[in-house]
């Protein structure tokens, strides 16, 4: 059996034989190989982390949780795509090719600009790892990865309009409907017809418990500036009315969170929300699936 050190440089610079040499490798022995890599691609990216972001800790703990949940998910999703194309070596065998082929990514990925290089190098020996565990062809393999990674990337988008398609909660000025944590599911404005609070109650149009849509925006248009996430209560023409007493300077929907007391406008010192200025329009939300983003942004 091959130490660690003799398979890091297999896999590093012979694969192919080096694959063909761990046919017989148990799921275990192999995890325990991807595990000590991974752990310390973990330590140096949180060493990283402390000195660029200062949260050394979030980026330790969200790399080995992330790989490991990764590399199980991503096995069995390319398997599927691997079965298909004449893979019948079982589903132990594409996990291995992923674990061992990890090996560049999990030495080199935490480096700046090199992580690019090291991913590339890591699915070319994903690939190879593949077709040699599952006695495929390479043409075979590439197409069977290209589906299980091209797949995930367009049907949301194709689905929503999008690439963007999702949100993080950050903040309780939706709450009860909208929660912090939750990752908020979207679909481009392009492909919504937004609703109003003011004309939901008239169609009876509900969105997150409530009449109207929620819709992300740039604050007066501003790319750069974190969407705010608030519901769409009505549109003001140039010159009406807005909540404050004062005229319009554009048309817009004039927004509120369900949790604050008073709308955006007056509240929050924006203009009402031009269409261009519209992000997204809320569509579905998934609880505690937004905390990872919070804490990479925020530590704990």
């Amino acid at each position: 059996m091959l130490s660690v050190v003799e398979r890091i440089k297999g896999f590093l610079f012979s694969p192919s034989e080096t694959f063909d040499a761990s046919k017989e490798d148990t799921l275990g022995t192999t995890f325990v190989f991807f595990i000590a890599l991974l752990t310390i691609c973990a330590v140096l990216s949180g060493v990283m982390g402390w000195l660029v972001f200062y949260h050394g800790v979030t980026m330790f703990i969200l790399v080995l949780i992330l790989g490991i949940i990764g590399v199980f998910i991503g096995g069995l999703w390319t398997h599927i795509w691997i079965y298909l194309v004449g893979g019948r070596k079982g589903v132990t065998q594409t996990l291995k090719a992923l674990m061992y082929g990890a090996t560049p990514g999990c030495l080199l990925g935490w480096i700046p600009v090199v992580g690019v290089f090291a991913v590339v190098w890591t699915l070319i020996l994903e690939i190879v790892g593949i077709g040699q565990l599952h006695e495929l062809s390479t043409r075979r393999v590439a197409l069977a990865v290209i589906l299980a990674i091209s797949i995930p990337l367009t049907v949301p988008y194709a689905a929503t309009g999008t690439w963007r398609v999702g949100f993080t909660i950050e903040s309780g000025s939706m709450e009860p409907n909208i929660h912090v944590g939750d990752l908020i599911f979207v679909q481009a404005p392009h492909r919504a017809n937004i609703v109003t609070y003011e004309d939901g109650k008239i169609l009876d149009y509900v969105s997150f418990d409530e009449y109207g849509d929620v819709i992300a925006y740039s604050p007066n248009g501003c790319s750069s500036a974190t969407p705010i996430i608030h519901r769409a209560m009505y549109w003001v023409e140039e010159g009406g009315e807005m909540p404050d007493g004062k005229p319009a300077p554009h048309a817009g929907y004039i927004t509120k969170g369900d949790n604050n007391a008073g709308f955006d406008q007056p509240m929050l010192g924006v203009e009402p929300v031009r269409p261009e200025w519209v992000v997204a329009v809320a569509r579905a939300r998934t609880p505690y699936l937004g905390y990872p983003s919070i804490i990479l942004k925020k530590g704990f």
